[in-house]
């Protein structure tokens, strides 16, 4: 029985390993969903964003266009009727005199008919030209109205989109943060099921009955059991390769370790949060940590938040938190320092290829740098 009951221990254990696997690839599967639908939000309203402000800057143009128009006829309209009002002066002061001089000086009757109706023409049509000038001005006038309205509109609905693409940002992050603590839950559950089965077969190779044999099997089966309801309620299936199973138990305390030491920080999530930020026109702000304004500290304090890293308010305190590196060994996600007199007076987010997010001064936003532009004394890991 108990040849019998230490190789069940045996299979569980390579069948608690492979869980462990499925758990560790498989996890937040509609997290990992969630996350996927908000990325792709971010880049629709993206689109719609660029979209937006190519139609606001075609409605300002032809606003502009029409506004020219507009006091083209309007200087127009002043000659002319500066023009009409000559002409009634002088008329008036003639008594009509000259037109009715210029009609009774003809040569014959048909002659004054001919220069009466040309009077009158001349008269009807700079009436006409003026008239139609003061409804083209009109009608301009309407449409640069109706512009100006479709304009604000516009301009409406894009800084709603900005509002949106932010709202995203925070949802991005937050699911960022949901998902890595979703992995170590499934880590941790797996890593302390694969103990117990473990733990088992040492129970069952050593036990000097078959109860404490069953028992060792039964506590192993229970450990199993765990590691498989965690998974299945954090995705909607588990058919994925079970090829993990040869896995030692050595490379498994491996595992164990490594996840212990990297849990504390997700960076590639920290990166892509921050790099988010440069996309947001975050003003700079002096003691600022928040979405409408952040100085330097305020910006890495703000990132670092959001998974559960609690850094000081100043990039001297900040520098305190941190294991001393050279820039030149600065992974993605750590922190760089700028120093004078010996004294830390700046700080950023290193992104990786020689870049970093930072908010640089008053009258700027959060935005990326280069160190070959602008250098660090040296680079931080968080510990």
């Amino acid at each position: 029985m108990k040849k019998t009951g230490f190789g069940r221990v045996t299979a569980l254990a390579a069948t608690v390993i492979t869980v462990l696997g499925v758990a560790v690839t498989s996890v937040s599967a509609d997290t990992q969903s969630d996350l996927d639908s908000v990325k792709t939000q971010i880049s629709d309203t993206q689109t719609k964003i660029s979209d937006g402000q190519k139609a606001l800057e075609k409605l300002q143009s032809q606003e502009s266009a029409a506004s020219q128009q507009i006091a083209t006829l309007k200087q127009n309209i002043e000659a002319r009727s500066a023009q009409l009002a000559k002409q009634a002066r002088s008329a008036q002061l003639n008594d009509a005199s000259s037109m009715l001089e210029f009609v009774s000086n003809s040569d014959s009757i048909t002659e004054a008919v001919s220069r009466t109706v040309t009077v009158a023409t001349v008269v009807h049509a700079n009436d006409q030209a003026l008239a139609d000038q003061k409804s083209d001005k009109e009608k301009l006038a309407q449409k640069q109205s109706e512009l100006k309205k479709a304009a604000k509109e516009q301009k409406t609905k894009n800084e709603q989109l900005l509002n949106d693409r932010a709202s995203l940002a925070v949802q991005q992050t937050t699911l960022e943060v949901k998902k890595a603590k979703e992995d170590s839950e499934a880590k941790a559950a797996a890593e302390a099921a694969q103990k117990a089965a473990e733990e088992a077969a040492k129970q069952v190779a050593s036990a000097s009955s078959t109860t404490e044999a069953e028992n060792a099997v039964t506590a192993a089966e229970s450990a199993a059991s765990s590691v498989s309801t965690s998974s299945s309620s954090n995705t909607s299936s588990t058919s994925s390769s079970t090829s993990s199973s040869s896995t030692s138990t050595s490379s498994a305390t491996s595992t164990s370790s490594t996840s212990a030491s990297s849990s504390s920080v997700d960076t590639s999530s920290v990166v892509n949060m921050a790099v988010s930020l440069t996309k947001l026109n975050i003003p700079y702000v002096y003691g600022g940590s928040s979405l409408s304004g952040m100085d330097c500290s305020g910006l890495t304090q703000y990132v670092y938040a959001k998974f559960g890293v609690s850094l000081a308010r100043t990039a001297a305190g900040q520098a305190a938190q941190t294991t001393r590196i050279s820039v030149s060994q600065a992974q993605a996600g750590d922190l760089l320092f700028w120093t004078e007199g010996g004294s830390v007076y700046h700080v950023a987010i290193y992104i990786g290829n020689g870049q970093y997010v930072h908010a640089p001064h008053t009258g700027t936003v959060v935005q990326t740098g280069s160190i070959s532009s602008w250098a660090p004394a040296f680079a931080g890991r968080i510990n």
